[in-house]
This record gives structure tokens, C-alpha cells and sequence, in this order.
């Protein structure tokens, strides 16, 4: 990464703005004086605040997709069952990644989903929609037939074991004070959450049929 170049360091400047302030606290021209570029620098490489916002979450996003691979090792899998539970076991490791740094610029993402800015709209069709892809596909192999109803549900129904662990720690230590999940729990819950899913889409398929 080159942070000799202004967009760069406009962008990195961005991340660490956003997520100290958050997006509506934040300003141009405080991440300009961190980026050390003047205010016609952002303008000439992102047009808007929103657009710089949209470049930092595609930042951060591209960076763990490179480091965390959610297809990693699904095409080598015996069974539509196998690519599950590999599947499951890669979303976990990108939502618990284990370097720090990746665990804290990944804190903007949350803040980003919260986001009603449209500026998120980019990074979600570039990154996770393609997640929800795979993960449509996965199922559909393992149901077979099954309307597009109980499809999405199902996959939301996966998503959401595992958005609840990453995005509700506080709560989960509130109710459980003596469970912090972290990257070493990962194996644990992947085990876990595949076991479940498979079972209720065991029974998803029964109904089905």
C-alpha cells in the first residue's frame, strides 16, 4: 500500500477519522488535516463525503476478503453438506478475524450496516451480496426444490446464528458474563452453528416434501 499517494492516504485517514467520530461527527476537512491533503484533494478523488465513506468500507472490506476468503476451500468439498460447514467455518473467521488490526478497522462495518447513507449500497453488492450468494447456493443443493420464500429465510436464518455472535458481544457478556467470544471460539461455533443449521434444514425439507 502506497501512502505516498493522496487517495490513500485520504482513504486510511478516512477509516481512522470514522471510526474514532463516526460518520456524522466526522468532517472533510478534519480527515484532510490527518491526511495531511487539502480539502480540493477529496473533492477531486471522491466528489462527497459519502463517496470517501463508500471508499473506506470498500477498503476495509477487500482487505479482509483478500486475508479471509469466505470461498476458501469450497470447491474442493465432497458434498454440498461439506461446502456448509466450510462455508460457516469461513464467515465465522471473517467476522472473529484474528489480527487486531483487521477486528478494528472491521468496527466500521458494523457502523456502516447501521448506516441509512447510500453510500453503503456499493460495498454490500460488492462484497456481501456475494456471500449471500454462495450461501443460496449451498442451501439450495441441500434442499433441492424449495420456493424462494424458504429459501430466504434459510439463509437468513444461517446469517443471523452468526451476525449475533459478531455484533452482540456486549450482550451475550451482559447475559453470560463469563463468555467473551474471540478468534479462538471460532472452531467452537462454526461446529455449532453447522450442526443446527444442518438439522433445520433437515426438517425445512421435510415440510417441503
Amino acid at each position: 500500500m502506497d501512502y505516498n499517494d493522496t487517495r490513500t492516504r485520504i482513504i486510511e485517514a478516512a477509516i481512522k477519522v470514522f471510526l474514532e467520530k463516526g460518520y456524522a461527527t466526522a468532517t472533510i476537512r478534519g480527515i484532510c488535516a490527518q491526511a495531511e491533503a487539502n480539502l480540493a484533494a477529496v473533492n477531486y478523488h471522491f466528489g462527497s463525503k459519502d463517496s470517501l465513506y463508500a471508499a473506506a468500507l470498500e477498503r476495509i472490506m477487500a482487505s479482509c476478503d483478500a486475508s479471509y476468503p469466505i470461498a476458501e476451500g469450497l470447491a474442493e468439498a465432497s458434498s454440498p453438506e461439506e461446502r456448509l460447514r466450510r462455508f460457516i467455518r469461513n464467515l465465522f473467521r471473517l467476522l472473529f478475524p484474528e489480527d487486531p488490526e483487521y477486528a478494528r478497522r472491521s468496527e466500521l462495518i458494523w457502523l456502516g450496516l447501521g448506516n441509512a447513507s447510500p453510500a453503503i449500497t456499493v460495498p454490500i453488492e460488492r462484497f456481501i451480496r456475494p456471500i449471500k450468494d454462495i450461501l443460496e447456493s449451498i442451501i439450495q443443493e441441500i434442499l433441492g426444490p424449495v420456493d424462494a420464500e424458504a429459501l430466504r429465510l434459510c439463509v437468513e436464518s444461517i446469517f443471523g446464528q452468526q451476525l449475533f455472535h459478531a455484533q452482540n458481544r456486549a450482550l451475550i457478556t451482559h447475559l453470560y458474563p463469563d463468555k467473551m467470544y474471540t478468534p479462538t471460539d471460532v472452531a467452537r461455533l462454526a461446529a455449532h452453528v453447522y450442526i443446527f443449521s444442518l438439522a433445520g434444514l433437515e426438517a425445512v425439507r421435510k415440510c417441503a416434501n
